[in-house]
């Protein structure tokens, strides 16, 4: 589907590795592929149906990029639905099962409902070059351009998720964790199973705990769980030697964040916070896919490629999360 073109060129980067070992024969490929996207570019730069094909390539790549490339769905509970649905979560209690007697009298118990409506958000990406220096290296732009997206995408999506459960959990909450001291192993193993115990199946699956930090609080499990005198632990020094970090903590999968930082560099993650959540502790929702267009300005000679889709985000049980701060870590 789309431009084959460039999908052959998005293939022969993603087969070129220029930070290992790449073969001669995956470079030559590659340069290939970029030449042959300039040479298609400035010959159907004026056919606006090649300039669609582009739009939707670029629009494909980025919504599959997300959805198999990206860990957040692995961690936090993510719907994509139709552009117009709208999301609502009820949750049903108060029925009681009594224990009587034989042809006893069975109390009554009334249900009571509560009822979650997801807000809707876009977030997107807008930019302009000069129509000659993109009709000079057109192969190159567009490929940057992709893959900067699908890499500002996942971190805007991050920086959201992470401000709902600061506003969720702000440091007068009983599930803010305040390590003034540095993390300690009680403090970690009460989080997780303060959590886990929070957290209930979902559809009769139980849904995953996640531990999630920068490197600098990652490193410091690491550190909990090697020390000779907070109950030292073999196999995880031998995992740490070897992959650098855990992958599991008594059950909660550990997950590293890398995309921390915005589009200069500036971290939105304080690097001093952990995270302990259970994955229904709040909801994503993508409405539709990624809609993408270009166009030419009429005075002056720059092309435009915009990128936007609907997001909505809530947090709706607080409860299946610890928020820990540690006060010897900068921010």
């Amino acid at each position: 589907m789309g431009n084959s073109t460039m999908a052959d060129l998005l293939a022969a980067r993603a087969a070129y590795d220029p930070f290992g070992r790449p073969k001669q024969a995956d470079v030559d490929q590659y340069l290939r592929a970029r030449a042959a996207m300039d040479d298609e570019a400035r010959a159907k730069w004026d056919d606006p149906s090649w300039h669609r094909e582009i739009a939707a390539l670029i629009s494909s790549r980025l919504d599959y990029g997300f959805v198999f490339d990206s860990l957040f769905t692995t961690y936090f509970e993510t719907r994509t639905v139709g552009e117009f649905d709208q999301i609502e979560l009820r949750e049903r209690r108060g029925l009681k099962v009594f224990f009587t007697s034989r042809g006893g009298y069975i109390d009554e118990s009334q249900l009571n409902e509560q009822r979650w409506t997801l807000p809707r958000d876009t977030i997107g990406f807008h930019v302009s070059e000069l129509t000659d220096k993109l009709r000079a290296s057109f192969g190159e732009t567009m490929e940057a351009l992709i893959g900067l997206a699908q890499m500002r995408q996942e971190a805007e999506i991050n920086r959201r998720m992470f401000n709902l459960l600061q506003a969720a959990i702000p440091s007068s909450s009983p599930y803010y964790v305040n390590a003034t001291t540095g993390l300690t192993k009680p403090q970690l193993d009460s989080a997780v199973t303060a959590v886990m115990d929070a957290v209930k199946p979902s559809n009769g699956v139980q849904p995953p705990v996640t531990i999630l930090g920068r490197r600098a609080m990652i490193d410091q499990i690491s550190a909990v769980v090697t020390d000779p005198s907070a109950l030292f632990d073999p196999a995880a020094t031998e995992e740490i030697r070897r992959a650098g970090r855990l992958g599991v903590y008594r059950g909660a999968n550990i997950t590293l964040i890398k995309n921390y930082t915005d589009e200069n560099d500036l971290s939105y993650i304080p690097a001093n916070e952990l995270w302990v959540f259970g994955g229904t502790v709040g909801l994503f929702a993508f409405y539709g896919g990624m809609q993408t267009k270009s166009w030419d300005e009429n005075t002056v000679d720059y092309t435009h490629y915009r990128g936007r889709r609907d997001i909505g985000g809530l947090i709706h049980h607080p409860e299946q999360a610890r928020r820990i701060v540690d006060g010897t870590v900068t921010p």
